[in-house]
């Protein structure tokens, strides 16, 4: 891989041993993703703070070493996010919530301590697998990225029109640098494939179904969407969780959404889709059927908040749970930023007085071996639902998927009811 004479002068350890150190593992990432040279971000970064922000073990910077960095000093070269910290903690409403060690206040105070020399380096306390929703500082069409969160990418690149790949790491941030390869590359951003929905997509769930349905056919290659309606935030948010699910789909093209996409042909760059492909009505309750692994209608656990709920979606669950009660225990996630103005909206006390726990930072998931080990669990998130079940491996969860109401329903009644459209 190509560098040029200042990125040589630090793999040579001419700007420090811990940019030696950043520089050796973006060398080696490169070469092994076929990348040519590397580029300057001229966007953001985001990275999941924690025990090992680097995702590759022979390439961690331990925790010591961050501390001096930021005891030196040193800063973030590009704006940089947290994503959800890993491991998993609870960082707003972990009180009573019945999980060990993340429902103890003291220990979550402790985990956010233990994080201070990344803020001190600039890192933005955000703290969320959509972060992007709450930053309020965005790169623009074309800036160069890293970030590491699977609705996240296909936000970057369909969205917003900037360039990225799954990559969000303390070496990007560190160096501001990341290695030039797939959807850095333009040749690599155009549509190949175009798929017409022939089925209407109304709810947030529907384009959940859609977002897997497509990525399980396409795995990393580039749609054109055509039928699918005018989705709103959250039913994108959902859709780019679902296509890096069920697949890896990145980037895909929206006529007239997309920036780099304002006709169909624009999307294909001029050139004849070199595959076309439908989604029907029975794509979408295949999947369904895939994700709704349960027989025990006997719920005990529900979840919502995956990607976690921006304000609306928890204004919702609000007007479900109001004047009830739950049965069976349900967690309601969503960032930090959004869980201080569910506070002041009253929409916190609604949800709490209903039996609920209403919380910010994490996810269920991600709390693995400290999640009381229910049978049978809810949520309206095919992400959740997967992820779930290979979390908590070799134990099998029964789980079912629904409507955000469907979920809320059965936290009251404590059975399933839902059922496909």
């Amino acid at each position: 891989m190509y560098l040029n004479d200042e990125e040589k002068s630090i793999l040579d350890g001419k700007q420090g041993y811990l940019a030696a150190k950043c520089m050796e593992f973006l060398v080696a990432y490169g070469e092994a993703a076929g990348a040519e040279c590397l580029v300057d971000i001229d966007g953001t970064v985001d990275i999941h703070p924690g025990g090992n922000p680097t995702w590759v073990p022979d390439y961690r910077i331990p925790e010591e070493e961050i501390y001096e960095a930021a005891k030196r000093g040193e800063q973030f070269k590009v704006p940089t996010f947290s994503n959800k910290p890993t491991p998993g903690f609870i960082i707003d409403g972990c009180e009573g919530c019945g999980t060990w060690p993340s429902g103890d206040q003291e220990y979550c105070q402790q985990r956010l301590k233990d994080m201070e020399p990344l803020f001190q380096m600039g890192m933005i306390p955000t703290f969320s697998c959509d972060y992007y929703l709450t930053a309020s500082y965005w790169p623009t069409a074309g800036q160069h990225c890293s970030w590491g969160e699977s609705s996240a990418i296909p936000w970057l690149n369909a969205v917003l029109g900037a360039k990225g790949n799954f990559d969000g790491c303390f070496q990007t941030a560190y160096l501001g640098k990341v290695p030039k390869y797939d959807l850095h590359l333009d040749e690599n951003r155009a549509a190949t494939v175009l798929v017409t929905c022939e089925t209407k997509l109304e709810r947030d769930m529907d384009y959940d179904l859609f977002g897997w349905a497509v990525s399980e056919k396409l795995g990393m290659k580039v749609p054109a969407f055509m039928g699918i309606g005018k989705p709103t935030v959250s039913q994108l948010v959902k859709m780019n969780s679902s296509l890096a699910t069920g697949g890896q789909v990145r980037m895909y093209h929206i006529p007239g959404v997309t920036p780099e996409a304002s006709s169909l042909e624009e999307a294909f760059k001029g050139k004849k889709p070199q595959e076309e492909m439908n989604i029907t009505d029975e794509d979408l309750r295949r999947v369904y059927n895939l994700v709704n692994y349960a027989s025990d209608e006997n719920v005990e656990f529900v979840f919502l908040g995956c990607p976690h709920y921006n304000i609306v979606e928890v204004q919702q669950a609000a007007r479900h749970l109001y004047g009830r009660k739950v049965k069976a225990d349900l967690w309601v996630m969503t960032s930090p930023q959004v869980y201080s103005m569910a506070e002041k909206m009253g929409l916190k006390d609604i949800i709490e007085k209903s039996g609920a726990h209403f919380m910010s930072g994490t996810c269920a998931g991600e709390l693995r071996g400290e999640l009381y080990p229910y049978s049978v669990m809810a949520m309206d998130a095919t992400k959740q639902n997967y992820y779930m079940s290979g979390h908590l491996y070799p134990r099998k969860p029964q789980i079912w998927y629904g409507s955000q109401k469907e979920c809320i329903d059965a936290a009251v009644t404590r059975k399933w009811r839902g059922e496909w459209r």
